[in-house]
């Protein structure tokens, strides 16, 4: 009996394993994800999709068909970039592969179709303007924020090689402060240098700066009678975003609807 049972254990432990692949296996994002994914319990990393000559002795393909037919993923986590990035994940779904989107650049009418397409199939996703726990809580905080305030600006910093902006976590963040209150952003009688003030969205301001050196720092600004609040986020290694990743992954294999931001899930 007691051999039985831990018989039993074991396969409880086994069919509880995620078995997740990753999408941009090559980049920074995919490669500590890999390592993350290596190194975690209740987790295993299957496979990467590559665009560039794979390896199979480091369990990487350069077909998305391949990859699933042969590792067999419940989980698949996407690093790559748009609007390529939406053709993977859409293709994941209808084969019943979950996927959790880390890649910038999604607008609504990108997350419409990914929502139709897991009604469809009946599976889930998540989509993460940020795994870094921090920034999932600074955007709370300036939700909180921004109905007692007539005034809010962002200021994002990234690392030089970043392909969009503003980024996926600022637009979230207008989105949001956007969403608590209407706010009417008030533009400057003359500019000397073109679009001095930088984007707005939802009446937010949002100024993007890709420098060396850095990894990620987002500030959120708000302005009010006589007061000003900041709210601000530093990372300072990609570290900082796995265990959201983990998160998200444990959470996604069995999700049967579309999830946007780590909150529901945390």
């Amino acid at each position: 009996m007691p051999g039985r049972r831990a018989s039993e254990s074991g396969a409880r432990m086994a069919q509880a394993v995620v078995r997740t692949a990753i999408a941009g296996v090559r980049g920074k994002m995919g490669r500590a994800a890999a390592a993350a994914l290596t190194r975690a319990p209740g987790v295993r990393f299957v496979g990467g999709l590559t665009h560039g000559r794979a390896d199979p002795s480091r369990l990487e393909y350069d077909e998305l068909d391949m990859l699933i037919e042969q590792t067999r993923p419940a989980v698949l986590v996407d690093f790559t970039s748009m609007p390529g990035s939406l053709d993977i994940v859409l293709h994941a779904v209808r084969q019943g592969v979950r996927p959790v989107i880390g890649t910038s650049g999604y607008r609504a009418a990108d997350l419409n179709r990914l929502r139709a397409a897991c009604r469809q199939a009946g599976v889930g996703a998540v989509h993460v303007p940020n795994f870094a726990i921090g920034a999932v809580l600074m955007m709370r905080f300036a939700e909180i924020a921004a109905k007692h305030f007539t005034s809010a600006d962002i200021i994002e910093i990234h690392h030089a090689g970043k392909k969009d902006a503003p980024s996926g976590t600022a637009r979230a963040t207008a989105g949001r402060i956007g969403a608590a209150r209407l706010y009417q952003r008030r533009f400057a009688g003359r500019a000397s240098a073109g679009r001095a003030l930088g984007a707005t969205i939802d009446g937010v301001g949002v100024h993007s700066l890709r420098l060396k050196g850095i990894v990620a720092s987002q500030e959120v600004l708000f302005g009010g009678e006589a007061e000003t609040l900041s709210i601000r986020h530093e990372t300072y290694s990609r570290e900082s975003f796995m265990a959201g990743v983990l998160a998200a992954v444990r959470a996604a294999s069995t999700l049967t609807h579309c999830v946007e931001g780590l909150e529901e899930l945390l």
